[in-house]
């Protein structure tokens, strides 16, 4: 059976907290939900057509669930207004959490209880979108706006981490979207130059996501964000990419003497930076220390609910 017209179907965007373009090896990385969801209903027939990422979606729920589930995405809209700054993505994988709640949507009670169905489907469409784009994303996102909370994602392997309790995570934006596809292109293709420095540089971003995910302490958090971000210098020095904008180093040393990190997240050259501090370190503080280094400051927060379905619209 087909959703009601009045269901609504959500998905929280993510921040990847570590492991960047390692992620794509195989390696760990450590993504949390966050709380500025996609929101997908069915409305009268929207005119624009659908997105690469709906289109791919449709296709893959109608291959496996039916005709019936692929013609909702007729009626269906998908809005992501929370995950951009107007008209600029924040970098908060607004595809993913739009393919994601609109698997779950058109699917109805044929996904009812079966999250590994909705997250197989999400997968496949978002990955044929994004193929159709020249990029090769993880799944990360996708697990992530599937799961919700924070994930530890390797090779296709999923566990759910906690973080230090005495942690406070805290979020800055550079004002400069990031083209994630032509990034991680242009690091595949510096790949295929002989050498061990950007092998070496993903093992360290590797090790900086094992380290943040073992973290017990706020302090181990920090070391691990400081780690990762030495990693993410040393892979855009290595291959020669623009990875890490100009503004981390001015934040990071405006966050030192609070005892607190920070870092690019996902393929990095702009979008969100990632802040580590110790609890004791108000919002306030890591607000002005942002503003400072002439960020802005993005308040997040970590969101426990994953994909959600509701029947009613409320």
């Amino acid at each position: 059976m087909s959703a009601p017209r009045s269901a609504i179907a959500t998905a929280p965007g993510k921040v990847m907290l570590a492991g960047e373009y390692a992620v794509l090896d195989g390696g760990l990385a450590v993504v949390a939900a966050v709380d500025r969801r996609a929101v997908a209903r069915h409305t009268a027939r929207p005119s624009a057509p659908l997105s690469p990422f709906l289109a791919a979606a449709r296709d893959v729920v109608r291959a496996v669930l039916g005709d019936t589930a692929a013609r909702s995405f007729d009626t269906i809209e998908v809005d992501t207004r929370a995950l951009s700054d107007g008209d600029r993505k924040l970098g908060l994988g607004s595809s993913a959490a739009a393919t994601v709640a609109a698997v779950r949507l058109a699917g109805g009670d044929q996904l009812r209880d079966d999250l590994a169905l909705v997250i197989r489907l999400s997968l496949e469409a978002h990955a044929r979108a994004q193929a159709g784009q020249g990029a090769a994303g993880s799944g990360a996102d996708v697990i992530a706006a599937s799961h919700g909370g924070v994930i530890g994602f390797w090779a296709g392997a999923v566990q759910r981490l906690t973080l230090p309790t005495d942690l406070r995570l805290h979020f800055a934006w550079t004002g400069v979207p990031a083209d994630t596809a032509s990034l991680v292109a242009a690091v595949q293709a510096a790949r295929a130059r002989p050498g061990t420095a950007i092998d070496d540089a993903l093992t360290s971003i590797t090790r900086a996501a094992v380290a943040l995910a073992g973290a017990g302490a706020a302090v181990d958090a920090v070391a691990a964000f400081r780690a990762g971000a030495r990693a993410m210098d040393a892979l855009a020095t290595a291959t020669g990419v623009a990875l890490v904008p100009p503004s981390v180093a001015e934040l990071a040393a405006h966050l030192a003497p609070l005892g607190a990190a920070c870092k690019t997240t996902g393929a990095g050259g702009g979008d969100v930076l990632a802040i580590a501090a110790p609890r004791t370190i108000t919002t306030a503080a890591l607000d002005t220390a942002i503003v400072q280094a002439g960020l802005w400051p993005l308040h997040l927060a970590i969101d426990p609910t994953g994909v959600d379905f509701d029947p009613d619209g409320e």
